[in-house]
């Protein structure tokens, strides 16, 4: 088969045609089994697994997992992760499901493993963990073997295999697994997509043609970001595997493999389209919006002026600002000087080494305005810009800054065999080989350099897992866990908000356990905790996960008979009274009463009616009604009212009850007179007529 890859000189002009390539052994049209594969790619690593530069990148590797672990040991599943466990318990395995957006992302692949996960393995953090840190560990084996084949065998390929394999950036991201669901994957299809495309420009082997679309199309299933993954591939091909300037490049790239490039382009295009469309059908106002001035200038502040320079070597030593997921990037001002002196020390180092340099740089920069900055400016960029502070935003840039390292400071074989050929008289691109003491000098600097990132990076790895606050998370899950193992047969279990550092308040109605928590119980007491009943006791999950009674808030309305009454007065069975209901899951209406027999009633609020039956209650008992409208009236209607005393009505929003007594907290029922105060509480007037009123004018 010739050579896909145009052979010039180094400055573009005619030379000796020169290949750099892997031979084919088989016939275009065909190729070896899945079993020749797995055959040549167990040989390959038995013959390679005695190298020194290979053992000494599985050493590094070791260390690296090790951290990686480290971490995931302090963390735990916290905000997103329960907001996707409740939707996929909620939702059956459908395309709607899958091609939802979740917060702007458009992310199937990961819907799927989150559907997956929730029906055998709910909040099983070391099943999805785990599995994130297989993908992570095998994106480093895979950057390895990319580098390798980019530069051929040399233990400068150490340096930036321990920046990506230690690099702080890459934690928090793992370390959350909401966020790793959308990271971690697209991290492995770069560096696939990388390497199969080097393949295929070197061998026009169209085996890899298809590996490459296919690691890309991987990407695409978890992250947004893949959208701009040919044009990385792209840009990365023109500018260091195909000879000349870009423009030239650019040429002899469609010349060549123009099948392939037309291939990734439509790609493009129909992914945008599918995200456009799955946007626009979607009915939240989370996500893509128009940002606004002020939030998207501190965001790009922050990311570009603190995060990313300070992150990317080794920082940022301490994580400032700590939220329920992990810390935030604010560094001192000194760290990001130094962090700015570094930069253009190795910037400025790999320009006057060589020349085409700058082309890595670039590809850097432009990686992270299109892919980092601007996604996250549109998604992130209202309100407030502390989003920028957030190392996830640029967690796949790190991949790209060591990629992007070793292409500054290294050539690629393309370059070295072109160079090594090039006709007389033109001039090479980089300075004349340095003699053997200078290699010796710049080795030592770059060992002692990468010795001192790797000692910081591992001290920010270290300070950041002591931001978290899995040891928390994980002794409230335990407690709803031994609940769900005891649940009451009776009663009804109603929702609250779960505590702030596990989903943040402003999620609505995601952060009640009624969301959360179903995927924990046992058969159909899911049900039971999703979609809460009428019973006779009420039960709600308190602060720490555990289940215990219910009781009325004192900010809930109360109603109950004045001084010279026992029972709330009504005209033929009906009574209404004003009362502040702003509507939500966790509105329940619990009436205190005695009843010698069932006696129907229908509970109106805001205009909606609910049937109900109170349970015959001689000695007197307790019914608990979900209410979830929205209205400023409560009434009721009822049968029989000659056999039903209702002595007390709650309406409002269920909390612990740590006496497990009363659950509708009353000055009468023994309370002092200032918590009497701060209770809503409406004294029944005892009058028919007024009673009568009220309910008429409701209706």
């Amino acid at each position: 088969m010739p050579s896909a890859t145009p052979t010039t000189g180094p400055e573009g002009r005619s030379g000796p045609e020169v290949r750099v390539r892997r031979p084919v052994a088989e016939p275009e049209a065909e190729g070896p089994d899945i079993g020749a594969l797995v055959t040549e790619t167990l040989r390959s690593l038995r013959e390679i697994s005695g190298d020194n530069v290979f053992r000494a990148a599985m050493a590094i590797l070791v260390v690296a997992v090790a951290a990686k672990v480290y971490v995931l040991n302090a963390s735990y599943f916290v905000e997103d992760d329960f907001l996707f466990f409740g939707a996929a318990y909620a939702a059956d395995l459908t395309p709607d499901y899958l091609f939802s957006l979740h917060k702007g992302h458009f992310m199937p692949g990961a819907m799927f493993l989150v559907y997956l996960q929730t029906a055998f393995w709910p909040y099983n953090w070391w099943v999805g963990a785990g599995f994130m840190l297989g993908l992570q560990t095998l994106a480093l084996l895979v950057f390895l073997r990319l580098t390798w084949e980019l530069f051929g065998r040399r233990w400068a390929l150490l340096v930036p295999f321990t920046v990506y394999a230690l690099a702080p950036l890459t934690i928090p991201v793992l370390g959350w697994w909401a966020a790793a669901l959308n990271a971690v994957p697209f991290q492995l299809a770069i560096l696939l997509a990388l390497l199969w495309t080097v393949r295929h420009v070197r061998t026009s082997d169209p085996r890899h043609a298809w590996w490459a679309a296919g690691a890309i199309a991987f990407g695409m299933l978890f992250s947004v970001k893949a959208l701009f993954l040919p044009a990385l591939v792209f840009v990365f091909a023109i500018a260091f595997l195909y000879p000349g300037h870009p423009v030239a490049a650019t040429l002899r790239a469609f010349r060549a493999h123009r099948v392939f490039w037309s291939v990734l382009v439509a790609m493009t295009v129909g992914y945008l389209a599918l995200y456009l469309f799955s946007q626009n059908a979607g009915s939240g106002g989370e996500g893509a919006g128009v940002p606004e001035w002020e939030a998207a200038s501190e965001l790009l502040r922050r990311m570009f002026g603190q995060v990313f320079p300070v992150g990317a070597l080794g920082g940022p030593f301490e994580w400032s600002i700590i939220t329920p997921a992990g810390g935030l990037v604010e560094p001192r001002d000194f760290v990001v000087l130094g962090a700015v002196a570094m930069w253009l020390l190795i910037v400025l180092s790999s320009l006057w080494l060589r020349g085409r340099a700058w082309r890595a740089w670039a590809l850097l920069l432009g990686y992270l305005l299109f892919v980092d900055a601007i996604p996250t400016v549109i998604a992130r960029g209202r309100g407030h810009g502390l989003a920028g502070a957030d190392p996830r935003y640029v967690a796949d840039a790190a991949l790209i800054f060591a990629l992007c390292l070793a292409l500054a400071f290294l050539v690629v074989r393309e370059q070295r065999a072109r160079e090594s050929v090039g006709t007389a008289g033109v001039a090479p691109s980089v300075r004349a080989a340095p003699g053997r003491r200078a290699r010796r000098n710049r080795a030592i600097a770059a060992g002692v350099l990468t010795v001192g990132y790797a000692a910081g990076a591992l001290y920010s790895t270290h300070t950041y897992a002591d931001t978290l606050n899995g040891e928390r998370l994980r002794e409230y899950l335990g407690n709803v866990r031994a609940s769900m193992a005891d649940l009451p047969e009776e009663g009804a279990l109603y929702p609250r908000p779960v505590p702030e550092e596990v989903v943040l308040e402003w999620n609505g109605d995601r952060r009640l356990t009624s969301y959360v928590l179903p995927p924990l119980a046992p058969g159909d007491d899911g049900e039971r905790l999703a979609h809460p009943e009428q019973g006779s006791a009420a039960y709600v999950f308190d602060d720490d996960g555990n289940l215990v009674p219910g009781e009325h808030t004192l900010f809930s309305n109360m109603f109950a008979p004045g001084p010279e009454h026992d029972c709330l007065g009504t005209l033929d069975g009906a009574v209404s009274w004003p009362a502040l209901a702003p509507g939500g899951l966790e509105q329940v209406v619990t009436f205190a009463y005695t009843s010698d027999r069932d006696a129907p009633l229908v509970v109106s609020v805001g205009g909606g009616w609910i049937e109900t039956v109170l349970p015959a209650a001689p000695d007197g008992g307790f019914w608990h009604v979900p209410a979830p409208q929205q209205g400023d009236r409560l009434s009721l209607l009822t049968e029989g009212e000659e056999d039903l005393c209702m002595t007390t009505v709650a309406f409002g929003k269920l909390a612990p009850n740590e006496r497990s007594t009363h659950p509708i907290p009353l000055s009468q029922e023994g309370t002092d007179e200032g918590d009497a105060d701060d209770t809503e509480t409406s004294e029944d007037p005892g009058s028919s007529e007024d009673t009568g009123a009220d309910l008429e004018a409701s209706d």
